[in-house]
């Protein structure tokens, strides 16, 4: 075997583990070029030029076509959590929250970090606006039993 086969091989090998440890599709263009790359090196090792050129052309291709089927398929699609359901529900301000610093709400029996952009005093009623990792992002809210009556 040519050391320009062994370096096909290499690579090919290296895109393929790169592939295999993410979760996106992030070298297989590049696995695809390498692959032909390697088949040409096999029928002319003194090619390199058009070796490079074979990996280059390939890679660039198969990026073009296959990227815009890849998003459709993996996507940035957002996976909704039990969390989300909380969203839009009124909770009690148990630590007050501040702009500058995070309070305490208490939401159908659990205390969750919250933060807001006024001031929250404990005591008072806010509503979920949306979650922001595992913290609350709260508004101001009337109290639930006056707006019942």
């Amino acid at each position: 075997m040519e050391i320009v086969q062994i370096i096909w091989l290499v690579l090919l090998a290296v895109f393929l583990i790169v592939e295999a440890s993410t979760a996106a599709l992030v070298s297989i263009w590049f696995c695809a070029g390498s692959l032909v790359a390697l088949l040409i090196s096999l029928a002319w090792p003194g090619a390199i030029a058009v070796q490079v050129v074979a990996f280059l052309a390939v890679s660039i291709v198969a990026l073009l076509a296959l990227r815009p089927v890849a998003r459709k398929l993996v996507g940035n699609r957002r996976v909704p959590t039990n969390a989300d359901a909380n969203v839009g529900k009124i909770g009690k301000v148990v630590r007050e929250i501040r702009p500058e610093r995070f309070g305490r709400v208490l939401l159908e029996g659990l205390e969750w970090t919250a933060c807001a952009s006024t001031v929250l005093p404990a005591g008072s009623y806010c509503r979920v606006e949306r979650i922001d990792g595992v913290k609350l992002v709260v508004t101001p809210a009337e109290d639930p039993s006056l707006a019942a009556g």
